[in-house]
């Protein structure tokens, strides 16, 4: 997998999840797999991060859409 590839983390991240509910592991293979998944995880919140705080930076540049917080906008 290459460390950097968002879509590659989190196709990687749903095979160690369906593996861990499988239950058929041991608990030494559970953990490592846990283990990876958090990596990933972690890896994966970073690349979001990285693109919110890019998309906050055009649009500060540019003035032209208000950024509103994910879900603020709908009403119930």
């Amino acid at each position: 997998m290459k460390e950097d590839s968002f879509a590659a983390a989190l196709t990687r991240l749903e095979q160690v999840v369906q593996v861990l509910e499988g239950g058929e592991l041991g608990l030494e293979e559970a953990l490592a797999l846990f283990e990876e998944g958090v990596g990933l995880i972690r890896l994966c919140n970073e690349k979001l991060e990285k693109a919110e705080g890019k998309i906050k930076l055009l649009l500060q540049e540019n003035n032209s859409i208000k950024l509103e917080p994910w879900g603020e906008g709908e009403k119930p």
